[in-house]
């Protein structure tokens, strides 16, 4: 047999052939892999930071509405001290006149005495009381300003700490700015009628072998007291905050229960998520590209991510008589939570560039 004869007859080494070709699908179905799991971990981490500046910004938010009631608190306390200073001034000038009756002389020292406890809560009212209102208004109006800016650095800080960068490159949140907190200034009325409080429950302890007509009573000498001694701190520098609902569109309940103005949505945006499995997949494909436009219109979408929570006051799990809207800023009991997603029907009062369209409407598509 000739030479030219035993090389046509070899057949040593075919299955080489095969096995390059299987490692070449092997390699492509690794290339598929790897861009999967990557696509996967970078979408993990794109939810994750969008998902953390969400709910730090509602936590921010609902810090700074508990640190506004804690403030009402304190201006309540301070004002009760002054009523009850105003109070026992008013029981010694009755104790002296009704003395005064029956033996003039011992109505002296009584008079003195309500005259000193007088001079003692004006002094009060003049040195404390009106500074620390004062102070007590402008820090809330402080907080009322300054807390929603500090939420959108705190999220712009998120969005760029090495924990989700890469693949996150920036992110921020929604409402963006000049959205203070949902506050406005009360009539000095709420503050007296919050002071004069535990001075109705202490009346009303005396009372009680009454029933209803002790609990009215006392009423009656708490609203009597506010009415009386209220105008001396009658100065619009000097009020409490309470809650503003805006244009009172969400009036069912709590803020939680889809109030717009409670809402705090977060986006982020990474960097291009497939270049590098797209080389890879058109490598797989013998350099075929990966999809074309198609396959880039997906890399450009899965950049964003998007999530939402929202800051609501919990009243109503803990005491259903605190749960009134007018309650709502004298209880700390502001948390935040997760919610699902949406996206706001006109974002930014944009409505002329969205041409009246509701944006909610794409929500059906979204899917977090």
């Amino acid at each position: 047999m000739s030479t030219a004869q035993r090389f046509l007859r070899d057949d040593e080494g075919a299955v080489m052939v095969i096995g390059v070709f299987m490692a070449v699908l092997v390699t492509g179905f690794l290339y598929y892999i790897i861009g999967i799991g990557n696509t996967v971990i970078y979408r993990e981490r794109m939810q994750d930071a969008a998902d953390a500046m969400a709910f730090a910004g509602a936590v921010i938010h609902a810090r700074g509405m508990n640190l506004i009631a804690l403030i009402n608190i304190v201006m309540a306390m301070l004002t009760t001290i002054f009523f009850a200073l105003r109070m026992v001034m008013a029981a010694l000038y009755l104790l002296a006149a009704f003395v005064a009756i029956t033996a003039p002389p011992a109505s002296v020292p009584i008079f003195q005495l309500g005259d000193r406890v007088r001079q003692i809560g004006t002094q009060y009212r003049d040195s404390i009381l009106k500074p620390a209102l004062r102070l007590g208004h402008g820090a809330q109006q402080a907080i009322r300003q300054t807390y929603p800016y500090l939420a959108q650095a705190n999220a712009v800080a998120i969005s760029r700490s090495q924990m989700y960068s890469p693949p996150v490159t920036i992110g921020a949140i929604h409402p963006l700015l000049d959205h203070p907190l949902p506050v406005k200034p009360a009539p000095m009325r709420r503050l007296c009628e919050k002071a004069v409080e535990p001075i109705t429950q202490v009346i009303g302890i005396p009372l009680q072998w009454l029933g209803g007509i002790g609990s009215r009573v006392a009423g009656f000498v708490g609203r009597v007291v506010a009415m009386v001694f209220c105008n001396e701190l009658n100065d619009d520098r000097m009020r409490p905050h309470e809650i503003d609902p805006g244009d009172g569109s969400c009036n069912d309940g709590l803020p939680g229960q889809n109030c717009e103005y409670s809402q705090i949505r977060s986006v982020v945006m990474g960097n291009t998520p497939f270049q590098g499995n797209e080389q890879g997949v058109a490598v797989a494909n013998w350099g075929r590209g990966a999809g074309g436009s198609v396959f880039g219109a997906l890399g450009n979408f899965a950049r964003f991510g998007f999530a939402q929570a929202e800051y609501y006051y919990e009243g109503d799990a803990r005491d259903g008589r605190a749960n009134a809207r007018e309650e709502w800023m004298w209880h700390m009991w502001w948390r935040a939570r997760f919610r699902r997603f949406r996206v706001p029907s006109n974002p930014l009062g944009l409505s002329s560039v969205t041409g009246g369209i509701d944006l909610s409407l794409i929500d059906r598509v979204i899917v977090h």
